[in-house]
């Protein structure tokens, strides 16, 4: 548990640092762990493409299955923490140790509140930082921008999911080395700017950056989806910090659009009416490793079935649809586009919804519907991966 000073400091600087928490026989144990599972899920340097060439690789995905990896998930020093920094029971979003190997280059002054990632999409995650070495002057220092989060420029605007301004990037001299060492816990708000110096060491630079968001605020993309063998590696209690598991793939994608009238009426298609939507396929406009975007997918069909172009969408949830899974995004109409029928499909109440939920074709149009509606659930705006090259503010 945080101290209301430690709370106060993180949420004036946008970060917070925790020294010694992870003890040396569990980085051990994580290193372990590591040895087993090489970061090849992907450089983030396109000129080393070979591990361990000098570069900056992760191990992210579903290798937290490890039991010694899974550990830090759940860890003591960990949830409790992020727990109390996020003001709400947290959900892993992201598990990703990068290894900065020497000769390695540094990254420049960025934040990572990103609407087209799962792990940068929610309106309220904290990274958890927890390094396997110093990050010294030689292995690479971590800096930070304190009170560059900015959380002012977050409002709430005409739409149901938040508006978040571009942010003002912080002057070089404004960043500040944390001085982090081995086991320390750096505790550190999405918004927050930051950058790393390359590694000039001998040895890996080595650190583990998971990214929890908070249960109410779902990413706006979705989330990543863990397999069920990560589930089972955690502990009872620890197996609630994932929000969703499965084995099966997300093979299609579906859209609750909703307009407003005396009562919020949603689309169903089709002569088994449904929600329209169709296959999910992978977009590649921007290369990353951390699926669970498939907004492209379902812009496309909904372009194609309704003719309308969809400016963003939010994360409902997944359903089960057979031998595969069915990620639902939704979007409410404001009013403002042109009044042309929609006469691909019927619009329903949610009490229509209710009487009718036997002759839908997914059977979880209701609860999808009910998701959207409750108005606990903090929301962001998702973008495509080509909408954001071009500007991810803009929409």
């Amino acid at each position: 548990m945080l101290t209301s000073d430690q709370v106060r400091d993180y949420e004036r600087d946008g970060f917070l640092v925790l020294a010694g928490q992870i003890p040396e026989g569990d980085l051990e144990r994580l290193e372990a762990g590591f040895a087993r599972n090489p970061p090849l899920d992907g450089t983030l340097d396109p000129a080393a493409p070979t591990y361990p060439e000098p570069g900056r690789y992760t191990l992210a995905l579903n290798a937290c299955k490890d039991p010694d990896l899974a550990t830090l998930i759940e860890h003591p020093a960990v949830v409790p923490a992020v727990a109390d920094v996020l003001g709400a029971e947290p959900r892993l979003t992201a598990y990703v140790i990068y290894d900065r190997t020497p000769g390695g280059p540094g990254i420049p002054p960025h934040n990572d509140y990103k609407r087209w990632r799962p792990v940068g999409s929610s309106m309220n995650w904290a990274f958890t930082i927890v390094p396997f070495c110093d990050f010294d002057a030689d292995a690479g220092r971590l800096l930070v921008a304190p009170g560059s989060h900015q959380l002012e420029r977050v409002t709430v605007g005409p739409e149901r999911p938040l508006e978040v301004a571009p942010p003002t990037r912080p002057a070089d001299a404004d960043f500040v080395d944390p001085e982090l060492e081995r086991g320390d816990l750096l505790l550190m708000n999405m918004h927050l700017w930051h950058r790393a110096d390359g590694n000039n060491a001998r040895h890996h630079r080595v650190g583990a950056f998971n990214k929890y968001a908070a249960a109410d605020a779902p990413p706006a993309t979705g989330y990543f989806l863990f397999d069920d063998d990560v589930h089972a590696a955690l502990s009872p209690d620890g197996r609630r910090l994932l929000a969703v598991h499965s084995d099966k793939p997300i093979a299609t994608t579906r859209l609750l659009l909703m307009r407003q009238g005396d009562e919020p009426e949603f689309l169903v298609v089709g002569e088994n009416p449904g929600l329209p939507g169709g296959q999910t396929f992978v977009e590649r406009a921007i290369p990353d490793w951390d699926g669970g975007n498939y907004i492209a997918a379902l812009q496309a069909a909904i372009r194609r079935d309704l003719r309308i172009e969809l400016p963003w969408v939010s994360y409902v949830g997944d359903f089960d649809e057979g031998d595969h899974l069915c990620r639902v995004y939704a979007y409410t109409l404001t009013g403002l586009g042109f009044p042309v029928p929609y006469d691909e499909g019927r619009w329903l109440t949610r009490d229509q919804l209710a009487s009718s939920i036997d002759e839908l074709a997914g059977g979880y149009e209701l609860d999808a519907a009910d998701r959207w509606l409750d108005p606990s659930i903090v929301r962001g705006k998702g973008l495509t991966q080509a909408q954001s090259r071009v500007d991810q503010y803009a929409y």
